[in-house]
């Protein structure tokens, strides 16, 4: 019952992202930001992007070798787990910074943040309680010592010679991984074909 409700879950939370993306798309398909023509902005936004894209997957990548399936089963408190208990989301906001940044679009970089804010903190509260149900006291000092989103600066990275890693999760964090990255080149190449004057677009009031 309890895997039944986690890949209800995880189906869940992919739908919402392909309606989102969807709609992100559509969005820097029709319209066209004065970001493209200040200077040397769309540059700065396109390696910046870029480079959060790039942080966002290989953290991804390095949260799910620690976590390697056990989420649900114990507490991970090793790696990136003693900086915040929720890399994996936080990761995936550095990733959709990043492709919003690389749209060089405000509405676009806004929608996708928008949509993180209002329904990643539910999926917080939602998994803690869980955890907090089946592990108790443990999870609740864990919860006292490591902050739910934001990385602490200075905090504890411990890092054990081996870890055990699924493969199936870590397939997956390799096809969300290629997720991201596909969904950065389209939104540059949008931007790219806007700037060009290759796409018709409502020009946006910024």
């Amino acid at each position: 019952m309890a895997a039944q409700h986690r890949l209800h879950q995880t189906r869940a939370r992919r739908r919402l992202s392909q309606v989102v993306g969807a709609g992100a798309v559509a969005l820097a398909l029709g319209t066209r930001s004065t970001w493209l023509e200040a200077g040397w902005a769309p540059l700065v936004l396109a390696w910046a992007g870029l480079l959060l894209v790039v942080a966002g997957v290989f953290g991804r990548l390095l949260s799910t070798l620690y976590i390697g399936g056990r989420k649900s089963s114990e507490i991970v408190t090793a790696g990136p787990y003693g900086l915040t208990r929720n890399p994996l989301y936080f990761f995936s906001f550095l990733g959709l910074l990043g492709i919003g940044l690389g749209s060089a679009n405000p509405a676009v970089l806004a929608v996708l943040v928008l949509a993180f804010a209002l329904y990643y903190p539910g999926v917080f509260a939602q998994e803690e309680a869980k955890l907090l149900r089946k592990h108790g006291e443990p999870f609740a000092a864990y919860q006292q010592r490591v902050p739910r989103f934001w990385p602490r600066l200075g905090g504890s990275w411990e890092e054990p010679d081996w870890v055990e890693a699924s493969p199936r999760e870590l397939r997956s964090a390799l096809g969300d991984a290629f997720w991201f990255i596909a969904a950065y080149i389209a939104l540059r190449a949008i931007a790219e074909a806007h700037a060009r004057g290759l796409l018709p677009a409502y020009p946006l009031p910024f």
